[in-house]
């Protein structure tokens, strides 16, 4: 009688196999440049996974979690988290091989690699890489080094606009944010980089450089706080959380602003058909929580094969909608298409902020606008 196998242990004797015959190259390298041991290429037990709790946890249970469990005979070991601090945390203070698989978000994931807490990426071991956004395969947090993270979908910080006062025939544009009939109906996020980035977007900027055609940065962002300043007569409120932003549209305090898709989108979901939410043609500014390795993994290729399995079209297609937000791959439906942040030019209106820029200068933003916001500038 011949046993039959299951892809766990198919994969495991397919991987041993391989080592064997290589063993006389012990010292080769992988993709990502690490030397890769002989066996390491095996499927294991168990996977511990530390993800986002609540709504975020039981739609990846139910359509990545459970599934792949099913598929490979593998354990994933859950444990949550409420805050990309506190995770962040927990990570560096665990000793390694605590966790096999973190979420990172955009800031975040650029902050794990450059502490050396995540694992590069060996993307011969994910052979649904190909499946991301062109956008997506290029996402290094810290450049110059190798790919740490593995996006999983992703949100925008765009506009919002109330269809009955605003009127979008020729299109949604950031100058809809800066046109006087608007005048103290206009809300923008008040966190200083995001007034920089959108502002930058507006006037055809790189807002990771900041030059344009000024010539320089220095003159570059001079340009940018001139615009912020003019837009800040217009504006009836820096809005700094979720609940400040719904208030606005719902009660229509603000008519067109900055904003997040989740909450238009919940928003809609409460009857308020006359609140739309739009990438603005000259882009807006992206985010992603993300899949990585934690440094130390044991289970580094089962951990690389899980994130395989959650690119597969028929797996992302039906998480993205419940989670709320669209895949970072090619993939589509209706229901990824209805969703408030969908980028339809397949991901060149998303702009990702470069975080060493960032951190440069964000000092000088955070001046600046506050002398903005006093009239001072």
């Amino acid at each position: 009688m011949i046993e039959k196998l299951n892809r766990r242990s198919f994969l495991k004797a397919t991987g041993t196999t391989a080592a064997i015959g290589s063993s006389a190259l012990a010292g080769c390298t992988g993709n990502d440049g690490t030397t890769t041991k002989s066996g390491s290429n095996e499927m294991t037990d168990t996977l511990k996974f530390y993800s986002w709790g609540g709504s975020t946890q039981e739609a990846l249970n139910k359509h990545v979690i459970k599934p792949f469990e099913k598929e490979y005979d593998v354990t994933v070991k859950q444990s949550s988290f409420g805050g990309q601090d506190k995770m962040l945390a927990n990570v560096r203070s665990s000793s390694e091989g605590a966790y096999d698989i973190i979420m990172p978000s955009t800031s975040t994931s650029y902050a794990a690699a450059k502490q050396d807490l995540v694992e590069p990426l060996r993307l011969d071991n994910i052979e649904t890489w190909s499946n991301l956004m062109p956008v997506f395969k290029d996402f290094i947090v810290d450049p110059g080094e190798k790919v740490h993270t593995a996006p999983l979908y992703y949100g925008t910080i765009g506009m919002a606009y109330n269809t009955d006062q605003v009127d979008d025939s020729n299109g949604v544009s950031w100058d809809m944010t800066f046109d006087q009939k608007y005048k103290g109906k206009v809300a923008m996020e008040g966190v200083p980089y995001v007034r920089v980035f959108t502002t930058a977007l507006k006037l055809g900027m790189d807002p990771n450089k900041m030059v344009g055609d000024a010539g320089s940065y220095k003159e570059g962002v001079k340009k940018v706080y001139d615009a912020m300043a003019e837009q800040h007569d217009l504006v009836k409120k820096y809005w700094t959380s979720g609940q400040e932003l719904t208030s606005l549209f719902s009660n229509e305090t603000a008519y067109v602003g900055e904003a997040w898709g989740g909450r238009i989108l919940s928003l809609q979901g409460e009857g308020y058909e006359n609140l739309k939410y739009a990438i603005p043609k000259e882009g807006a500014m992206g985010w992603t929580d993300t899949f990585a390795i934690a440094k130390g993994s044991k289970n580094r290729y089962t951990a690389e094969k899980f994130i395989e399995f959650a690119y597969r079209d028929d797996v992302i297609k039906n998480l993205a909608p419940e989670i709320g937000y669209p895949p970072a791959t090619k993939v589509t439906s209706s229901d990824i298409k209805s969703l408030p942040d969908f980028d339809s030019s397949g991901g060149e209106g998303l702009k990702f902020q470069d975080m060493e820029f960032k951190n440069e200068h964000q000092q000088d933003w955070s001046q600046t606008f506050e002398q903005i916001k006093l009239g001072n500038y």
